[in-house]
């Protein structure tokens, strides 16, 4: 019993780790921020296969696959 207790917790441990960084929320742009995401192939994130960016009048300019390990940053907006 012990044993299959021990392995369901092992074969868990190892999907969730190896889960890519597509699968974490992204966290929402707040009000009078603008907010940037890259995209990665890589969890070295050497390789940047896409961009989001959320600008402060609210608008959304995007390239590439949105998809991947992720990098996620905000600025406040200037008014």
């Amino acid at each position: 019993m012990i044993r299959r207790v021990l392995a369901v917790a092992a074969l868990t441990t190892a999907t969730l780790a190896t889960v890519p960084s597509a699968a974490q929320a992204i966290p929402r742009c707040p009000a009078g921020y603008m907010c940037n995401t890259q995209y990665f192939s890589d969890s070295a994130r050497t390789n940047l296969v896409g961009v989001r960016t959320e600008f402060c009048d609210g608008q959304v300019s995007s390239w590439g696959r949105l998809a991947g390990y992720v990098d996620w940053s905000s600025y406040p907006c200037n008014n």
